[in-house]
């Protein structure tokens, strides 16, 4: 009897480790966060017992080997080849992938214990815009024009249309940094028209300040590159947190607006 409970037992113990070796080898796909490196975030979202965690709600614990893409369209691309397991995204994002490419499906959702946001980035000689922007961003809540804005081209389902830009003679040019790669927070349509929040915010920011915006086209790892030899004027999204330990995508240098958009889901994708 005993040894047959011991031989039970090894072999109990020998299945926990054949299915904690699976999940080790969980290999999960991330925009780069351009102030830490693959394996400090592999070890903060991991954390989950404290306020800086990943809290991820699903069937099985997973044990990340993080990966950093500097664009969406990398990261799905190493995903369709079997390089990476899964992709983590915002919610709403996850979803416009999910929805328009039947080819993948949300397998879990990640919770963090505070609320990410997403801000514009500038250099420090840049204050002054820092401030017009700040002020434009408090007035565009104040009269519920932002979350009108979200709710159009966040949370519609529906096709959304191209953004226009007003053009104002003589006036001051501003060239603003644009992925389009994250639909539908940062998207520019196949045919190249600007067609997703961030346009639609900078649009509307451009006609209250009487500004000209001009969109330059770059991954989301060369943000801080762009922005820092000056070929943009500002970043339309850094990602950040309340939580000092979650700020982990601004790097030394670049000082951030008022946050224009928040959330606290992230959703994993992979292939059907």
């Amino acid at each position: 009897m005993k040894k047959i409970i011991f031989a039970s037992v090894i072999t109990v113990f020998m299945a926990s480790c054949v299915f904690a070796s699976v999940v080790m080898t969980a290999r999960v796909g991330f925009l780069t966060r351009l102030n830490t490196t693959e394996e400090e975030f592999s070890r903060i979202i991991q954390n989950s017992e404290r306020v800086t965690g990943w809290n991820l709600l699903s069937n099985r614990h997973e044990l990340y080997g993080v990966k950093f893409y500097d664009s969406l369209n990398t990261m799905i691309m190493a995903l369709d080849k079997g390089e990476i397991d899964e992709i983590a995204l915002p919610n709403v994002v996850a979803d416009y992938i999910t929805r328009t490419n039947p080819q993948y499906e949300i397998c879990c959702m990640a919770l963090t214990r505070l609320p990410m946001s997403l801000a514009f980035g500038f250099t420090k000689d840049k204050t002054e815009l820092l401030w017009k922007f700040n002020r434009v961003i408090q007035e565009m809540e104040d009269d519920w024009t932002l979350p009108e804005i979200q709710g159009t081209y966040i949370y519609a389902s529906g096709k959304v249309k191209p953004v226009e830009f007003a053009k104002f003679e003589g006036a001051e040019t501003i060239k603003a940094a644009v992925t389009g790669d994250l639909p539908p927070i940062d998207y520019v349509d196949a045919g190249g028209n600007p067609s997703g929040f961030n346009t639609a915010l900078l649009a509307e920011i451009g006609r209250r300040l009487k500004m000209n915006i001009e969109i330059v086209h770059i991954d989301a790892g060369a943000r801080n590159a762009a922005l820092s030899s000056g070929k943009v004027d500002l970043v339309f999204w850094y990602e950040t947190a309340e939580n000092e330990a979650w700020k982990l995508d601004a790097p030394e240098g670049v000082i951030l607006s008022r946050p224009y958009y928040s959330w606290n889901k992230f959703f994993h994708i992979r292939k059907k």
